[in-house]
């Protein structure tokens, strides 16, 4: 007789053990809803321009369109951040 059950419980322990590996995992919950809040009073356009020459290592700096002045990396160490200052053009 226990082997008439043992039987029986087999395949009802097998369609159990299948169908709880078959369900579907519950959904992800929805993300959080992305508020942008532009700031009250922002500030005005940044007019610096900066050109770096990577082959030589100096930075020609513009502002407002007109040319103040390059930073070579021979400033004084006092300077932080370092200071433009006129360097005749190289042709």
């Amino acid at each position: 007789m226990n082997r008439r059950i043992s039987r029986a419980a087999f395949p009802l322990l097998l369609s159990i053990a299948i169908a709880s590996c078959s369900a579907a995992p519950p959904a992800p919950p929805a993300p959080a809803p992305v508020v942008y809040v532009p700031p009250s009073d922002a500030p005005p356009p940044d007019e610096w321009n900066l050109f770096p020459d990577p082959t030589t290592g100096q930075v020609d700096v513009y502002h407002e369109g007109e040319y103040v002045g390059a930073v070579t990396g021979n400033e004084p160490a006092g300077q932080d951040p370092p200071i433009p200052h006129p360097v005749a053009p190289a042709n």
